[in-house]
């Protein structure tokens, strides 16, 4: 009898113990659960088999053997369960089988249904079998065998020796259960419960492979479990010894099953009172705290368990500051870390504190750094205690202003490395159990944030290191200054806040802003020019030092500053460009933020300044002998070279921007004679001087050119050929002026050409000026004569051959599609008046060459609008006085243009005259009646009919 019972008893003991090792494990994976689970299912078999061969429960021996059988069966299939996963096997129709199979069985012994009786006798418990046996039987069979099967497949197939290990594993696992369950049914059994020897054996085998194999670590059990008993054994002994205790002195009678059983209920319920107390101790200071204490508990999570997984101090700050302050319920918390000065300064706060909030530093000198040393400040402290008299009023003023309550130090291995400051309550005071709190958390952060200072400053350090080395790259790249200088400031911001910067560099007695980048804008363009004298580029580059102003609305040094601060520039660092030893400007860093820039970040501009201004240096040197490159040396005038590359650049612009360029041909009368009289230097001199009065007389946007020997020009931008004349009669005017004061025979003519009516290309308009000139100078000299007046007074510009006819029609048709292109009102409208047209001339019955005539009139009646600003032609609305009277001159502009070619004559009275009207209030001449042509009647039919049905942006 003893025997039969025995042996579950202690199968169920090793599964306790074994589960208990499991489950140390604190199991994460899957394998590891579905071992947990089989193990809890065979210690159930083991132990409802030891109560049912046992003389316990003789009245429940019916439910303990369903138990049994019931246990037994799921064992079965979560044995087969767990091999699949072991092994990496997909579950398959056999585990929706098996589990299928236990729901059924399990069903049926709910329902009383099997087994239905059984009989014990002399300690032997006999069963009524019936048809529920099969039931039984089936699923064990099917899932054995099919289970066997695939790991002998698999035992076959795997090549991998560790596999390969596995697999026998589980096959001699299994194979000891089949053996052995087989055995159970076998008289064997009747003396001995055989079926349980089989199930130790085989999850002994189990677990030295999910050992094996470090689904579970030995090591960790041992250590835990010595851990555990250890402690159960001391709670153990100090129960008794209390049992002792009150036995001595109530004279408490102590029985050995009575004490046992009392000592475990103490262990139990003092294991209970642990798991439990978390819970209550938390609804407990929930109900206290309300709403701040998820923002407590937060804040407690992120110290415990967050912070290790931090990587930066941003990171750091955002996740203590935000439920630090809603945990205390206070107006704001900082953090203060110790910079390379050694002061404290203000590097995170919670609300974060922009440009317009006052910015807190402790100097390494100030008493509360001293105090914080040991223990932690309050604001009671500083106000009363004598240590704090000589506190610096700049510091007792800006605790004030930010209302700073209580200051904690931050100490990191003895030494203070930053510095806590907490704002006060919205309501009420600070409770011990805050500043506990506050000291805690201030304690356990500090060594996190040395950590995290000390791996920001390495990062910054190679974040300088790369920047330089880049900008090395770049400066050695290019001699353009401006390019240098854009990726200079490109990469410096990646570390630095930069919201304004230039480069100054000094020109005499000037200064000049030779680069400039701006995020606010500047009271200075590039290339404009002030006086050094006063400024902070003067100042650096007198003392070769760097030089910062921290607060230009409180303090500024020179007499730009007030300039800077109007665009609200706050703090400013001047760096001096040193080139071979001789200071060749500044270069100029701003912020809108006030005391912006560290000790650490000037150094790093002084060293990256030293980089450029050699690089500057010679930009200036190449930017000088380019200037030299395009300058007449003797009259400091731009040279032809220069006039080439310009006339060409400036016809490309206005073509894209549809306005006029004027360009005039200088020549000087008698210079030859003058010259071969006085000898050269007394002309090279005169030539001189007629550069600085070109210079001088010429407006701000025009430029003034050597054009060759005796020759100059100048280009006028956005310049009609009116005012082109006017520029060039008050040139003239001086000039003859100066020549009769200077009492010789030497004066000037020229010759003035217009884009586009003069010419379209560079050749023809430079050509047209040059006729022009030499027009004035063969009707008497010393005047200026426009193309279009020679045009009215000689007929040789006419005097073209059939192929310069030819290719000159073939650029106005062009000229003409790209004035369809660049106005979408005008683009088809061209074609639809010439159709109107026609069909009214051939109505009329008009000849043939008349009808011609119309024809190619309507085609470009509208070519002078190259003349129009695009803004005006796309105008949506009515046009002003200005815009109007510039759109008006486009019937003579397309007449002066037209009339380069001699074979559209005919077409010029049409063309000039197709926007006047009958009354007399059309224009430009304001004809009326009869005095308008057959062909310029016509045609503004034509235009008006056209106008009225399409759609116009005006």
């Amino acid at each position: 009898m003893e025997n039969k019972f025995l042996a579950p008893l202690i199968a169920g003991i090793i599964y306790v113990s074994l589960l208990i090792f499991t489950i140390a494990n604190r199991p994460s994976q899957k394998q590891q659960w579905l071992f947990a689970i089989y193990l809890f299912t065979a210690m159930m078999w083991s132990v409802s088999d030891f109560l049912l061969r046992s003389d316990f429960f003789i009245e429940h021996k019916l439910l303990l053997f369903r138990l049994v059988i019931f246990f037994s069966v799921w064992w079965a299939v979560q044995l087969y369960y767990f091999t699949r996963i072991f092994l990496n096997l997909p579950g398959g129709v056999g585990i929706w089988w098996g589990y299928g199979c236990l729901l059924l069985f399990g069903i049926l012994i709910v329902l009383d249904y099997i087994p239905p009786g059984l009989t014990v006798e002399a300690g032997h418990v006999t069963p009524t079998y019936g048809w529920w046996i099969i039931l039984y039987v089936l699923p064990l069979v099917t899932l054995a065998g099919h289970g066997i099967y695939s790991l002998i497949k698999r035992f076959r197939a795997v090549t991998d020796l560790e596999e390969h290990n596995k697999v026998g594993y589980l096959v001699i696992a299994i194979c000891l259960l089949i053996v052995f369950g087989f055995a159970g049914i076998t008289p064997l059994a009747s003396g001995f419960p055989v079926s349980h020897l089989g199930g130790l054996l085989s999850a002994s085998i189990l677990t030295y492979a999910v050992v094996r194999h470090e689904l579970i670590s030995f090591n960790v059990v041992l250590r835990r479990g010595l851990g555990l008993l250890s402690l159960a054994a001391m709670g153990f002994v100090a129960s008794l010894l209390l049992f002792f205790i009150i036995h001595l002195l109530v004279g408490f009678e102590l029985e050995p099953v009575t004490l046992i059983l009392a000592t475990f209920a103490v262990l139990i319920v003092a294991w209970f009172l642990q798991r439990v107390r978390p819970v209550f101790l938390g609804t407990v200071e929930q109900l206290f705290f309300r709403e701040r204490y998820k923002h407590r508990q937060e804040l407690l999570d992120f110290v415990r368990r967050e912070m290790s997984g931090v990587f930066s101090l941003q990171e750091l700050s955002e996740g203590l500051l935000p439920p630090l302050v809603k945990a205390l319920d206070c107006r704001g918390a900082h953090v203060l870390l110790r910079e390379t000065s050694g002061d404290f300064g203000m590097m995170f706060s919670e609300p974060n504190r922009k440009s317009d909030g006052p910015s807190l530093s402790i100097r390494q000198s100030s008493p509360i750094v001293d105090w914080l040393k040991k223990d932690y400040l309050t604001r009671e402290n500083i106000e009363v205690l004598p240590e704090f008299r000589g506190l610096w009023e700049q510091e007792r003023d800006k605790l004030k202003a930010l209302g700073i309550e209580m200051l904690f130090p931050l100490v990191s291995r003895g030494n203070l490395i930053g510095i806590l400051a907490v704002g006060r309550k919205q309501s009420g005071k600070y409770s011990v159990e805050d500043t506990s709190l506050v000291a805690s958390i201030a304690s356990q952060v500090a060594i996190n944030l040395e950590k995290e200072r000390l791996q920001e400053e390495l990062r910054k350090r190679e974040q300088e290191l790369a920047l330089i080395n880049k900008l090395a790259l770049v400066i050695t790249s290019s001699l353009n200054i401006q390019e240098v200088y854009d990726a200079f400031i490109a990469g410096l911001r990646e570390v630095i806040d930069i919201d304004f910067a230039t480069v100054s560099l000094i020109e005499g007695k000037d200064l000049c802003f030779s680069a400039l980048s701006s995020q606010v804008g500047s009271a200075w363009k590039i290339g404009e020019k002030i006086r050094l004298s006063g400024t902070g580029t003067e100042w650096v580059v007198r003392h070769k030092k760097s030089l910062m102003e921290p607060d230009l609305e409180h303090d500024r040094m020179f007499s730009t500053g007030g300039k800077y601060l109007k665009q609200g520039i706050r703090s400013l660092v001047y760096l001096p460009l040193i080139s071979k030893d001789e200071g060749i400007g500044s270069l100029i860093i701003g912020s809108c933020l006030p005391h912006a820039y560290t000790p650490t970040q000037i150094n790093l501009l002084e060293r990256l300044a030293a980089q450029i201004s050699t690089s500057i240096a010679n930009a200036q040197l190449y930017a000088k002998a380019e200037q030299r490159a395009r300058v007449d040396e003797l009259t400091g005038l731009y040279n032809r070279r220069h006039f080439d590359e310009t006339l060409k650049h400036e016809i490309d612009r206005h073509s894209r921007y549809g306005s006029m360029l004027s360009l005039a041909f200088i020549d000087l009368d008698n210079f030859k004679k003058y010259n071969d009289a006085l000898g050269h230097l007394v002309g090279d001199k005169l030539l001189a001087q007629i550069g600085h009065l070109l210079q001088s007389s010429v407006r701000n946007i025009d430029m003034a050119f050597r054009y060759g020997g005796d020759e100059f020009a100048i280009i006028m931008p956005h310049t009609s050929a009116e005012n082109s004349l006017a520029v060039s009669e008050r040139i003239r005017d001086g000039m003859a002026a100066e020549s009769a004061d200077a009492q010789i025979s030497v004066t000037a003519s020229f010759g003035i050409a217009s884009w586009p009516s003069d010419g379209l290309t560079v050749d023809h308009l430079i050509n047209a000026a040059d006729k022009a000139l030499y027009y004035a100078k063969r009707t008497g000299g010393n005047r200026s004569c426009l193309v279009s007046q020679m045009l009215l007074l000689t007929t040789d510009v006419h005097e073209k051959t059939p192929v310069a006819e030819k290719e000159t029609l073939n650029i106005i048709y062009a000229l003409a599609s790209t004035i369809e292109a660049r106005d979408a009102y005008t683009y088809g409208h061209s074609q639809k008046v010439r159709a109107y047209a026609v069909a009214l001339a051939e109505s009329l019955s008009l000849p043939p060459e008349k009808v011609t005539a119309i024809s190619h009139a309507a085609l470009l009646h509208d070519i002078g609008k190259i003349g129009i600003y695009d803004e005006v032609l796309n105008k949506k609305g009515k046009l002003d006085i200005p815009e109007y009277e510039l759109v008006k001159m486009h019937p003579q502009l397309s007449r002066t243009i037209v009339a380069h070619v001699s074979s559209l004559t005919p077409c010029l009275p049409a063309i000039h005259q197709h926007h006047e009207r009958w009354d007399g209030k059309g224009y430009p001449g304001g004809l009326k009646g009869e005095s308008i042509s057959l062909e310029g009647r016509i045609l503004a039919i034509a235009d008006a009919f056209d106008a009225m049905t399409s759609k116009r942006p005006y």
